[in-house]
């Protein structure tokens, strides 16, 4: 993919990616000059959230020359010949979070009220798609693709635009033969845990999980199966919500069975949440939100005084029953900084949750109001790798929005190949071109309305197959 190269934008996400109209208008530089003109190279890898890269391959890169002239660009694996050139000022901080999902505070950086960043594209491109460049000094600057962060540093701003052009003209085989350094190769798995609120008056929950086998470059197998495989260390849990009913009362279970990932036995010892009293009164209602590897997301609705609480717990210890304080989920750094959100949780330090948004996983908070409403606010904060290890998204969600405004969540695997949606009451999966996202979807599935997601995990190489195994057993 030609144009998959470093997109400065701490993304984590594909190098090339669709310009959004999110944050200030682009204002294109005066008198058609570079804003990251000069010879640059790269000083050192800053973050490599890259889950198929290891990073001890960076060290063939560094010192590799990164060069802008007016009218061509060469990057590490690209070269453009006829270069167009726009930026636009942004917070650093406010940038970050909201476009790509990222904490500045974990990558070292000092907030900016006044950071610039470069889109650069090729002019023939229609401004579909680009790189970018984040100017953070005078000689320092940052470049962003498919998980990995770059330093750059300038090493002469002053050279001759033609001498400047010369080096590029002499580089630029040698880059494109780089192709795919930053991408991912080989089989991709996606699984995908969903559920739908069926039409009832008391409300009622249906669990399952799909399973996309991908090739390199197409869809191979496509898998369904009832309640919510999710993967663990050493297997799979199959996770499920069994309603009973008893004097006219009505409560929920959650029930976990550990299954071997090889032999395919249920343990023994399977977590079966019983004991209403540790969610309310009994004629309570739960449903799960979010699940992963480490966590599980409940919402109860209590049905004698419609109050819904939110609950983490940690899948590996249901035995005690304990849900997670807030606190769990933050920095030493987000604590001392004062929060009207926070406070918010001080009269129930445990109503959390974790919700999608914009393409993202992300930790909310509810206060509780009386008469059974409440208010549900983003804590505005990154989660840990450890709730969701690949949360991101290598294109904007505004971007995908753009693409078709009916798309209500979406995903794009790690190699940035295909976009799987979930607009209106279908499951679709696209392929991700050169020119931009397919219009023609390559898989189309009914999930009905009132469907949401409450897993999302990628498996990569050999892992891909193993899943797929597990799923077609079952």
């Amino acid at each position: 993919m030609k144009k998959k190269l470093l997109v400065l934008f701490l993304v984590f996400l594909c190098g090339c990616n669709i310009i959004s109209s999110e944050g200030t208008a682009v204002e294109t530089p005066n008198l058609g000059e570079s804003p990251v003109y000069g010879k640059w190279v790269i000083s050192k890898l800053i973050y490599n959230e890259n889950l198929d890269l290891d990073s001890f391959k960076f060290k063939d890169i560094i010192d590799s020359e990164v060069i802008f002239t007016n009218e061509k660009a060469l990057l590490i694996n690209d070269y453009i010949k006829d270069v167009k050139y726009q930026s636009k000022r942004v917070k650093l901080s406010e940038y970050l979070y909201n476009k790509f999902n990222i904490n500045y505070k974990s990558l070292g950086f000092e907030d900016d009220d006044d950071v610039y960043v470069t889109y650069i594209s090729d002019k023939s491109s229609d401004d579909n798609f680009y790189h970018e460049v984040m100017r953070l000094s005078k000689d320092k600057a940052l470049l962003f693709d498919n998980g990995v962060i770059l330093e750059l540093q300038l090493i002469d701003q002053n050279m001759d635009n033609d001498d400047l052009n010369g080096l590029i003209a002499k580089g630029k085989d040698e880059v494109l033969k780089k192709g795919e350094f930053l991408g991912t190769k080989g089989d991709k798995g996606f699984l995908l845990g969903l559920k739908t609120e069926t039409g009832s008056s008391i409300p009622m929950w249906k669990y399952y999980t799909i399973y996309i086998k991908f090739s390199d470059t197409t869809v191979e197998n496509v898998y369904e199966i009832n309640n919510l495989m999710v993967p663990r260390d050493n297997g799979f849990s199959k996770i499920s919500v069994d309603r009973e009913t008893k004097n006219g009362l009505i409560n929920d279970r959650l029930i976990v069975e550990n299954n071997n990932i090889y032999r395919n036995q249920i343990d023994e010892d399977a977590d079966l949440l019983t004991d209403a009293k540790k969610f309310g009164d009994k004629n309570m209602l739960t449903s799960i939100d979010f699940v992963t590897n480490n966590y599980i997301n409940l919402e109860s609705y209590n049905l004698n005084n419609n109050r819904r609480t939110l609950r983490i717990y940690n899948l590996s210890d249901l035995v005690n029953r304990d849900p997670i304080h807030y606190n769990e989920f933050l920095s030493e750094d987000y604590k001392l900084t004062p929060n009207e959100n926070l406070e918010n949780l001080e009269s129930d330090p445990f109503n959390i949750g974790i919700f999608r948004d914009k393409g993202f996983w992300k930790l909310k908070g509810r206060k509780n109001l009386p008469n059974g409403n409440f208010e549900d606010f983003d804590l505005n904060l990154v989660l840990p790798p450890s709730v969701n290890k690949y949360n991101k998204l290598n294109i904007p969600m505004s971007d995908i929005k753009n693409f078709k405004s009916s798309i209500k969540d979406a995903f794009v695997s790690p190699d940035s190949k295909f976009l799987i949606t979930i607009e209106n009451n279908k499951l679709r999966i696209y392929n991700i071109l050169e020119s931009g996202i397919d219009s023609n979807f390559i898989f189309e599935k009914d999930i009905g309305n009132n469907t949401d997601c409450v897993m999302s995990e990628w498996a990569l190489g050999k892992y891909a197959k193993i899943w797929k195994d597990e799923i077609a057993y079952k």
